[in-house]
Parts: C-alpha cells; sequence; structure tokens
C-alpha cells in the first residue's frame, strides 16, 4: 500500500510540471508533454544510452578486427532462439514479437549484435596446437561419429493394415511399391519409403530399437511407435568411428573459442575503456561505470523504489520477454551486453592468454 500511495504522488507531481502540449488530464489536473518527457528520460534513458553504447561500440570493434555478422549467421542465431523456445512456425515467431512489440528487423539487428560480440570475442583467442590435441584425447566420446543406418518405412493407420501389407511383403510384394501405394506419409511413400539416414537418438525409441536390431536389407515385422504403425526396411548400416584429428580439428578450435572467449559484459567493459568512452551528461554517469565494471553491478546490493527506477541494462521491451517471446538461456545477463534475452551468446568461461595460434 505504501508503495501505490508514493507512485501516486509521483504521477501527480509529474502532473503538475507546466509546459508543452497536453496528453492527459486526471480530473482537472493536465499532464503536460514537458513533464512526461522528463520523466521518461530518467525512467529509459539509461537503458537507451546504453544500448547505443554497446552497438557504437560493437560495429567500431568489428569494423578494426574485420569481423562481419553475415545474414547466414543471423539466420543460424535466429533458428537456435526459435529452437530454445519450441518456436516452429512463422506464425508462431509473429506472435512472440507483437507480444514482445518488436519486428522481425528489429530482432534480426539485436541478434546481429550478439553474433558480433560473440565472433570479436573468440577472435582475440588463440589455441595452442597443445590445448587442440588434449581436447581431441579428452573428448573422445562426443567426437565419436555415432552409428548410424539408412532407412525406409512404410507408415499404416493400425495393426490389421499392417499385419496385412507386412504379408504382401513377406510373399515376395516390392516394399517400394508396398510404400507408394499404401504408406500414410506421401512425401516418403512417393520416394518408396525411403526417410534418410539416421542415428539411434535422431529417432523415436520405439523405431531406433527395430531399426538397430533388425538386418540390413530385411523387411521387419511392424511396429507401433509414435508415429502409428510402421514397417521398416534398412538399407545401410554404418558403425560408429572415431574421427581422426584432423578432420575435427577445425571444429575443437571453435568449441575451445567459445569456451574461452570473454564474455559480452567482459568484452564490452575492455572495449569502452579502450575508445574510451566518456558520458558529458552527468546524469547518465553510472551508464559508464555499468558499462566499464560490469562485476560491480553484480554486488552492489539493490534498493528498492516505488518511483519508476531507470536501469543501465538495454530496455526491457526492446527484447522478447522470457513469458511471451523468444529467450535465451545461454545469453550474456549483463546490463552490459546487447539484450539478453534474444539470441544465443558465447560461453561465459574465462578468457586466457595463449601463444602460438594454430
Amino acid at each position: 500500500m505504501g508503495a501505490a500511495i508514493v507512485g501516486v504522488c509521483w504521477v501527480v507531481a509529474s502532473a503538475q510540471g507546466q509546459g508543452g502540449p497536453i496528453i492527459a488530464t486526471v480530473g482537472g489536473t493536465a499532464i503536460h508533454s514537458t513533464a512526461w518527457d522528463s520523466q521518461m528520460a530518467k525512467a529509459v534513458g539509461s537503458g537507451t544510452l546504453t544500448n547505443m553504447i554497446t552497438q557504437l561500440l560493437l560495429t567500431d570493434a568489428a569494423k578494426k578486427d574485420h569481423v562481419v555478422a553475415t545474414s547466414s549467421d543471423i539466420q543460424a542465431a535466429l533458428a537456435s532462439l526459435e529452437q530454445q523456445n519450441g518456436i516452429t512456425s512463422t506464425a508462431q515467431l509473429q506472435q512472440a514479437l507483437a507480444q514482445s512489440n518488436l519486428t522481425l528487423s528489429e530482432l534480426q539487428s539485436q541478434l546481429k549484435l550478439q553474433v558480433l560480440a560473440q565472433k570479436i570475442a573468440e577472435s582475440q583467442v588463440k589455441v595452442t596446437n597443445a590445448e587442440i590435441k588434449q581436447y581431441y584425447t579428452n573428448n573422445a566420446q562426443t567426437l565419436q561419429v555415432p552409428a548410424e543406418v539408412k532407412l525406409s518405412a512404410i507408415f499404416l493407420k493400425n495393426k490389421a493394415t499392417a499385419d496385412a501389407v507386412a504379408a504382401k511383403l513377406r510373399g515376395g510384394y516390392s516394399f517400394a511399391a508396398a510404400a507408394k501405394k499404401y504408406s500414410l506419409d506421401k512425401t516418403t511413400a512417393a520416394k518408396g519409403g525411403v526417410m534418410g539416414t539416421f542415428s539411434y537418438s535422431q529417432l523415436d525409441p520405439v523405431t531406433a530399437k527395430a531399426a538397430f536390431s533388425q538386418p540390413v536389407g530385411r523387411v521387419g515385422a511392424p511396429v507401433h511407435s509414435t508415429s502409428g504403425w510402421e514397417i521398416l526396411k534398412v538399407t545401410s548400416r554404418t558403425p560408429a568411428s572415431k574421427p581422426s584429428l584432423t578432420s575435427v580439428r577445425a571444429q575443437i578450435i571453435l568449441t575451445i573459442k567459445s569456451q574461452k572467449a570473454q564474455t559480452a559484459p567482459e568484452l564490452l567493459a575492455s572495449l569502452a575503456k579502450t575508445a574510451p568512452l566518456s558520458i558529458q551528461d552527468t546524469a547518465y554517469n553510472s551508464v559508464k561505470t555499468s558499462i566499464e565494471n560490469p562485476s560491480a553491478l553484480a554486488t552492489t546490493p539493490s534498493s528498492s523504489s516505488s518511483a519508476p527506477s531507470s536501469s543501465s541494462a538495454p530496455s526491457s521491451s526492446s527484447a522478447p520477454s522470457s513469458s511471451s517471446a523468444p529467450s535465451s538461456s545461454s545469453a550474456p545477463s549483463s546490463s552490459s551486453a546487447p539484450s539478453s534475452s534474444s539470441a544465443p551468446s558465447s560461453s561465459s568461461a574465462p578468457s586466457s592468454s595463449s601463444s602460438s595460434a594454430p
């Protein structure tokens, strides 16, 4: 209740300011544009200024380091964001953007900044040959190429139909012809039932168990998976294998760089100090502090206030919210980083200086 009273007092005080057109009236009191502008500047000014400074720091650094966020980079970041948030259609994405008062172009601009931040941070990391070999040795299981099967399938509506088609196949009926005639999946049916090549984890558990246990070239008995009744045929199987260091060297380098790269807050802090960054309007001195010393914000006790507070973080209205729009748990959460809720970012592992780049 106390907070509500103070909040009301703040509104009345601001409403009593004079000057400019009247935006609204409450009872007999007018709210003038000058008072509204003043309060808006206090409420969102720091966040807006932080966003603008962040953009300049990253774009200038990108030009200096010859780093570019390509359209494919941005599209990949968007695809990752959609996957993290269970967005599977354009309609769902548009709904999320609308709820966050964002356009697709604005979201892509945020993603571009985050891609630039990640690339700049990773470009500053040196990876040694010793680190590459050590990673290869320590992560042999992760790097291993899993066993795969090339699979064809006929999808049927019930067990009776599946048993009847299976009997035809045992009698010599062509699998491809049966798929074209009986399969409910018209896309694979048109290709004679050919689905593609899959690892165990990429298939429904029931389908995977059947596919990886039946002999190559033999038609299996009908199985009931989440897709319904299906008859499988494995046309080829590739065993699991360990890749050579040469074949995964580039992948390992990217992984190590991602792990060792500065976090977005750390990167911006270093860029701000070398730019250098200066704030002429003393009302926004806290912006410089928040960008150059992000760790100070994490240790500063938060104060409760009932009046609208300004933040040095990017405006929350400019990024999808966690409840209604795309969000990423892997994005940086710093107040001085590019919008943290909208895209993936580089790892927060501490940076280390290594020599002898490969």
